[in-house]
């Protein structure tokens, strides 16, 4: 089946003067579009029906590629849907959610081949993501929100997990805590590049201060919290601070502790990787390090939009830091 890219290529042109061409919306010469439509004529390309029948009003459509999960999407999560769609309007495009799995590759095959799109924000991204060799081989535009093992070559907007696992850390050791439990989602084996990033980082930092970190797993959600409590407390560890990178597991976590009479932070101080405002909804208001999902989103689309737009890339990697926003669920030990 023919692309947009292949006309481009006979008539001799850019993809989005073959774009142009076809919706009118930007004044060409006679004669580019002449060369235009004798190329789609002899690659038999036929333009898809619904984008054509919106090309008078928009410039494109971008979609979010964010894997569905059977727990559903947490408030931080449909804040990054939120931001993505509103940067894209504001370059004049709209935002479709594409929420199938990375490993369905036969469904995102199918939407591929639809040419709905101009391009794709690649979300969830896994150390070794198979979406990124079918967009290549498709000639598919993308751009990772995240970043997979060796993102040479590729465009990525990202977290710098491993400074913010740093920092989580460093925070509770200069507050005289030695003894850490780390609260993470089960997502470690199967290659999630946040997980693993902020995993390996914190079992480094924590060699080099030479703290006893423990580690607990489970799935998202406020059992997993729960869990965690409970095999804190049957270990009989000395454990004086929290790392909980699990969003439904902190709040579980929160009131297993109440429950059994433990105060935050009298009894365990706690910081939260990747919760966003939410934390300060919740009593007591929990110290996060959150990423910052606005500049991330905007950098992902507009990196997008010049993709699109055959527009020069200033970079096409982006290393955003998130930052520590204190709000006293840590105490002191000396």
């Amino acid at each position: 089946m023919a692309t947009r890219d292949d006309v481009a290529r006979l008539a001799g042109v850019s993809s989005s003067t073959v774009s142009y061409a076809i919706s009118g919306r930007r004044r060409i010469s006679e004669e580019t579009r002449d060369r235009v439509f004798a190329a789609m004529r002899e690659l038999d390309y036929t333009p898809n029906a619904f984008a054509q029948g919106l090309a008078g009003s928009r410039k494109g459509i971008l979609a979010l590629n964010y894997p569905l999960k059977d727990a559903g999407w947490t408030p931080m999560e449909v804040r990054y849907f939120e931001t993505a769609t509103t940067a894209a309007h504001e370059l004049g495009f709209h935002l479709l959610l594409w929420p199938n799995a990375a490993h369905d590759l036969s469904t995102l095959s199918a939407l591929v081949a639809q040419q709905l799109v101009d391009g794709v924000i690649v979300m969830e991204v896994e150390w070794d993501d198979p979406r990124v060799a079918l967009f290549t081989e498709r000639g598919v535009r993308f751009v990772l929100l995240g970043r997979t093992a060796d993102p040479s070559g590729l465009a990525y907007v990202d977290t710098d997990f491993g400074a913010a696992a740093r920092t989580a850390l460093e925070y509770l050791v200069d507050r005289g805590h030695r003894d850490v439990l780390f609260v993470a989602e089960d997502r470690v084996a199967q290659g999630h590049g946040p997980m693993v990033r902020t995993a390996d980082e914190l079992e480094a930092t924590a060699r080099r201060f030479g703290i006893t970190l423990t580690t607990f797993t489970g799935p998202r959600s406020h059992a997993t919290g729960r869990a965690a409590y409970r095999a804190l407390v049957a270990s009989g560890a000395p454990t004086t601070a929290a790392v909980v990178f699990n969003e439904p597991a902190t709040i579980g976590l929160v009131h297993a502790a109440q429950l059994d009479g433990r105060s935050i932070p009298g009894d365990l101080s706690l910081v939260s990787i990747g919760m966003g405002e939410d934390a300060a909804e919740l009593d007591p208001p929990l110290t996060t390090i959150t990423p910052p999902v606005s500049a991330l989103t905007d950098a992902a689309v507009r990196m997008l939009v010049a993709m699109v737009e055959d527009h020069p890339l200033p970079g096409t990697a982006v290393l955003l830091d998130a930052p520590i926003i204190e709000r006293g669920s840590v105490r002191t030990l000396r």
